[in-house]
């Protein structure tokens, strides 16, 4: 066996071995770089979401509203003609319904360092529906309560309108889930502004002696429009997959009083009227982060 066909057999030989190293070392670079790119983008998304920055939305609430009305009729005024000078009559009813919302959102989230928590501002405004349905019992000193100067038995409504508020949010990522892992936990705390529709309506007596039959009742109805300014808490979990966040909350929001006074003047009668609501919420948001 010659020396030159040895040498012939050991480049072929090695130019197989150097060429199937070569196609292997070139597909890993390639699937490496393939994953680089798509590890980067969606990197770059969850990155953003996490690091924040505006975001807009809209919103869907379920709410168990309630609400308590109370009435007066104040006889204490020098120039009072009915039969009961000088007195003043209370009654109150409450009622309770469901009421939902659907609105939009816009805020701003930002990241508080490395560890995952941040804080986030963010109005909102909503259109409401839901009709609350009460009675009033009445109070007098007469049997059938059909005597001026009394609180008469009536019907009365409360529908929510429309809202809008301020609230802001703590939050952090999850321990157990990563903070990498797009879900986290928060706290809220804010101001609402509500207004809502109220009607009553009505059948007493207005003559300063006793009614004796009901074709002698007068009847009649006040309807307005109150506002209400109160605060919301609550919390809620939020998931983010890129640049798109779905967040889940549980709200209890107090409104607070609104009211009036109704004058009789001719008759020396005033009748304050007042109500309180408040609620507690399941709320749903699709934010989109940009």
């Amino acid at each position: 066996m010659s020396p030159s066909w040895l040498g012939k057999l050991y480049r072929t030989v090695w130019s197989r071995i150097t060429m199937r190293i070569t196609v292997d070392r070139r597909a890993r670079i390639l699937c490496c770089l393939a994953v680089g790119v798509v590890s980067g983008v969606i990197g770059q998304g969850m990155a953003r979401a996490a690091a924040g920055g505006f975001y807009v939305g809209v919103s869907a609430e379920l709410e168990r509203l309630g609400v308590l009305y109370e009435k007066i009729v104040d006889n204490t005024a020098p120039s009072n003609i009915s039969r009961n000078p000088g007195s003043v009559f209370r009654a109150n009813a409450s009622a309770v319904s469901a009421a939902y919302g659907i609105g939009f959102l816009g805020g701003y989230r930002l990241r508080l360092g490395p560890s995952g928590i941040y804080v986030s501002v963010e109005g909102e405004m909503a259109d409401h529906g839901g009709t609350l349905l009460g009675a009033l019992p009445g109070v007098g000193t007469s049997e059938g309560r059909n005597q001026l100067g009394e609180i008469w038995p009536e019907d009365w409504t409360f529908s929510k309108e429309r809202s809008s508020g301020l609230t802001a949010r703590l939050g952090t990522g999850i321990p157990i889930l990563g903070f990498g892992s797009g879900t986290s936990v928060y706290a809220l705390a804010g101001l609402r502004r509500l207004k809502a529709a109220f009607r009553t309506e009505y059948a007493g007596c207005l003559d300063p002696e006793p009614c004796k039959a009901a074709s002698e009742l007068t009847s009649g109805m006040d309807s307005f429009d109150e506002t209400f300014t109160g605060w919301v808490t609550g919390g809620g979990l939020e998931k983010r997959i890129g640049s798109v966040a779905l967040r889940g909350e549980l709200r209890f929001t107090d409104t607070g009083s609104a009211g009036r006074i109704i004058p009789f003047d001719d008759v020396g009668v005033n009748v304050p009227l007042s109500l309180d609501a408040s609620g507690a919420s399941l709320r749903v948001d699709l934010l989109w982060y940009f």
